[in-house]
């Protein structure tokens, strides 16, 4: 029964995050400035890859205890195969929605920006960068992240089922090499290096691992010392990202200056704000009384499917961002926002939509079995 509960719980959260994406994804809408990126030093994607490797751990370390880790690394190579057949679609279907409102409006940028002009420009060596990960469009470069997570999760999962410690010491050495050493996997046929580097970024994910394997004995205890420090880390957080609610003009920017921010690298800044707020909400009880609520349980709907609604979003955005660029030029920035403000919140409810439609078509998928996204 607790660890039902505790699957609703990451359902829901992984359900949230899936709705920031999508707000985030589409710029200039009105509800773009209230995720929680505008009121911190992380966003969504530490939530993202932490939820992942939380799923992962609890989905495949009792599998590792019955059925042995080469069961379990079969079962992640078929999860990247998987995931890296959606990466694709989902980009094949982004570059033709913007080509096709290139088409129909002429604003070059549909086909210029976020990494597209490479593959309109070169289409040989573009689409072979695409089918080798090595080139990634702009919003649709977290899942080869997430390909390179699930191959590295049975090695994880092998030494945090020995020691968790020891899981945690090799990762943070990989993530302490991928720094110091500027180790990135490089991006093709274009210059540069991949947006989220999964070097660095695997740290995370181990954490979340771990972090299911530690807690299948029971969620973590509030301990008031832990408590207060992570309260202390959000609130300034929080004071520098929104410059002290506009009182301290460039706050925010002379702080950043200093602090290591980076998000390809995961910078120390973002994954010290990621843990405290991870930490305030595993043991808040207020929150678990909106996880069971009515929107509390649509929400966990759309985590219980979270590849289906991620890709759904994917398109959703790609189509918001589509139109809106293509308008652009013929409508001030009032309607602008108006128009954004209104397809987002459409999106939202398609998401919503989506997810109660394939849980009343299918038997819902056994809350062990979702790793990552939840059921497929």
């Amino acid at each position: 029964m607790a660890n039902a509960k505790r699957v609703g719980d990451i359902d829901f959260w992984r359900g949230a995050v899936l709705i920031a994406i999508l707000v985030d994804h589409i710029p200039g809408n009105l509800l773009e400035s209230v995720t929680p990126r505008n009121f911190g030093l992380s966003d969504s994607s530490e939530a993202f890859v932490f939820i992942s490797g939380l799923s992962v751990g609890m989905a495949y370390a009792p599998r590792a205890a019955s059925r042995g880790l080469l069961a379990v690394a079969r079962g992640c190579f078929e999860r990247a195969l998987k995931l890296y057949g959606v990466h694709l679609v989902l980009t094949l279907a982004a570059l033709v929605i913007f080509a096709a409102a290139f088409w129909m409006s002429g604003v070059e940028d549909l086909i210029e920006a976020h990494g597209r002009s490479y593959v309109f420009d070169s289409p040989a060596a573009g689409f072979a960068g695409l089918v080798a990960l090595t080139h990634q469009l702009g919003y649709f470069n977290i899942l080869p992240l997430y390909i390179v997570l699930m191959l590295w999760a049975p090695l994880a999962l092998a030494l945090a089922m020995r020691d968790v410690r020891l899981a945690l010491a090799v990762s943070a050495g990989v993530y302490g090499a991928s720094r110091v050493f500027g180790l990135r996997p490089p991006n093709w046929p274009e210059p540069g290096t991949w947006f989220f580097n999964p070097f660095a970024w695997q740290l995370i994910f181990t954490i979340g691992l771990v972090s299911a394997i530690v807690w299948r004995k029971g969620p973590p205890r509030a301990v008031p010392s832990l408590v207060l420090a992570s309260l202390a880390v959000v609130a300034i957080a929080a004071l520098v990202a929104t410059s002290v609610a506009g009182v301290a003009p460039g706050l925010h920017d002379a702080v950043a200056a200093r602090l290591d921010l980076a998000k390809q690298d995961l910078g120390l800044a973002r994954l010290a704000h990621f843990a405290a707020l991870a930490y305030l909400v595993a043991v808040a009880p207020p929150l678990k009384r909106i996880v069971d609520s009515v929107v509390g349980r649509a929400i966990q709907g759309l985590g219980r499917n979270g590849l289906s609604v991620f890709a759904a979003g994917c398109v959703i955005s790609a189509l918001g961002q589509a139109f809106l660029g293509a308008t652009q030029p013929y409508s001030s920035a009032g309607i602008e926002q108006i128009a954004g403000l209104a397809y987002t919140v459409a999106g939202v409810a398609a998401l919503f939509a989506l997810a109660r439609r394939i849980e009343c078509r299918n038997t819902p998928v056994p809350p062990s079995a979702a790793v990552g996204f939840g059921a497929a």
